[in-house]
């Protein structure tokens, strides 16, 4: 054969190898490269519901952080994100190609409605029904007032509840439920009575019908069913198999030797002889476990140094939070049986419907001290207490408070917009506390809105706040 046809045969066919070889690396089987309607529903379950409890729980003074200034703590807030529309762009991805699945596209509503009401409770007005149409040319879309928002959540919740049912399709890729429908039925509606809650101040509006809603919910189980007890808790349970799956703060160094729990706090609890407490934080050094008086918690209003120096006296974080030994800890509650129970005490409490405050108030409590291994012995003692009774005091005030104690280190930010919404706690400020000493009440809006746009957002401001895009201003939800 010719030495230069033996050559080229060569080279040609080291060449269709080489490129074979590197077409073929381009896949790793180990990963998925086509998205599915499960793997999508898989990756929003553990953004919306794995949620790092840690800033918070500063903010909403159940705990505090002493090393060094600390915004959440000192409320010296900056911006907020935008960047829960990258989820949201995932839950249309999934609606798009499970067009055929109702049970995905109630769950798209309802992922829609969660990640929608985050961001209106933290900015006020934002892009909603221009939002997510970028590759329809609408790269700027303009922003609807938190109360087209909120109607639009109201609205896209009814059309989940109507579309989850167990005879419309598999649910792969579920983590939270493992394809329970009538679990996520609940969940949904739960959520719309949290949503409505939030409304509060806003009871009279026409357009919303706030006590209508509540009360056909709530009466209506065959068409609204709720939550029964923990067991239908709308949560992530974490397990040991990988780093990724672990509890948040697990294994946590500055968490473990830097974070108390805060003062008012910890004294609330004791004055209520509240076991809970015994639960969340570890004793003063050197003392025994489980007395009220060896318990005690660092001021948030303080400066960091100022905290420090009393926190050798104080109650750290319980060591299960932090502990890589046992990094599984209890669920992540994105909204549990104990909340849903609180909200509907407070409804009736404020004459929305009729029914016994007390028995949900007395199931709220009884469903949070059981999550936090509160014996029943304990919890009948602690309801026969005329400081938690609701027969005596301010009913309200005591739903509220027990909600808050409810909510240690889950549910995300939600403490802090209920306790914007009714006052209650009040929260510890100080020396420490930055912004002028006050709490804030939103976030200011993202950069990347004034750089891309900024006609619209200037607009939303202009039409909420007259003192700007300030985080003292009050938003509409709170007028």
């Amino acid at each position: 054969m010719n030495a230069k046809i033996f050559i080229g045969m060569l080279l040609l066919t080291v060449s269709l190898g080489a490129c074979k070889k590197f077409d073929y690396y381009q896949d790793n089987p180990n990963k998925p490269t086509n998205a599915t309607p499960a793997l999508l529903l898989t990756n929003v379950c553990n953004t919306v519901f794995n949620n790092n409890p840690e800033s918070a729980a500063y903010a909403v003074r159940h705990l505090t952080y002493y090393e060094r200034p600390n915004e959440s703590i000192n409320y010296n807030w900056n911006r907020g994100s935008f960047g829960n529309y990258n989820t949201l762009r995932q839950v249309q991805k999934m609606q798009e190609l499970a067009a055929d699945n109702a049970n995905y596209q109630g769950l798209a509503k309802f992922f829609r409605a969660v990640l929608f009401l985050q961001m209106t409770d933290t900015f006020g007005d934002i892009p909603y029904t221009e939002a997510l149409q970028a590759e329809e040319g609408l790269q700027q879309p303009a922003y609807a007032t938190q109360e087209q928002v909120y109607l639009g959540i109201l609205q896209e919740l009814e059309e989940a509840n109507e579309l989850l049912s167990e005879g419309n399709g598999l649910l792969d890729g579920d983590i939270i439920y493992q394809g329970n429908v009538q679990h996520w039925k609940q969940l949904v509606n739960a959520f719309h009575l949290r949503v409505l809650i939030h409304l509060s101040k806003k009871e009279a509006n026409s357009n919303l019908k706030i006590k209508e809603q509540f009360k056909a919910i709530v009466n209506d189980p065959a068409r609204y069913p709720l939550l029964q007890s923990n067991a239908d808790n709308g949560q992530l349970v974490y397990n040991s198999s990988d780093e990724s799956n672990y509890y948040p703060t697990a294994g946590s160094l500055s968490i473990a030797t830097l974070v108390s729990l805060e003062k008012t706090f910890v004294d609330r609890l004791k004055d209520y002889r509240d076991p809970r407490l015994f639960s969340f934080a570890e004793p003063v050094a050197g003392k025994e476990a489980g007395v009220f008086d060896n318990y005690n918690g660092v001021d948030a209003g303080l400066s960091p140094a100022d905290q420090q120096s009393t926190a050798s006296k104080s109650s750290l974080i319980a060591r299960r939070y932090v502990d890589l030994k046992n990094p599984v800890n209890e669920p992540m509650i994105f909204l549990g049986y104990a909340e849903q129970e609180f909200l509907i005490a407070e409804a009736i409490t404020r004459g929305w419907l009729t029914g016994e405050a007390a028995t949900h108030y007395a199931n709220g409590i009884r469903a949070s001290m059981a999550f936090y291994g509160v014996e029943e012995q304990a919890i009948d003692a602690y309801l026969g207490q005329s400081t938690i009774s609701l027969t005596t005091g301010d009913a309200l005030e005591k739903i509220l408070m027990q909600k808050y104690i409810a909510f240690f280190m889950n549910s995300g930010w939600e403490p802090f917009y209920e306790q914007r919404r009714t006052g209650v706690p009040t929260f510890r400020v100080g020396p420490g506390t930055l912004n002028g000493g006050k709490v804030p009440k939103r976030w200011l809006y993202p950069l990347t809105e004034f750089q891309y746009n900024e006609a619209h957002v200037e607009e939303a401001i202009a039409r909420q706040f007259p003192e700007g895009d300030n985080v003292n201003a009050s938003m509409w939800l709170i007028q």
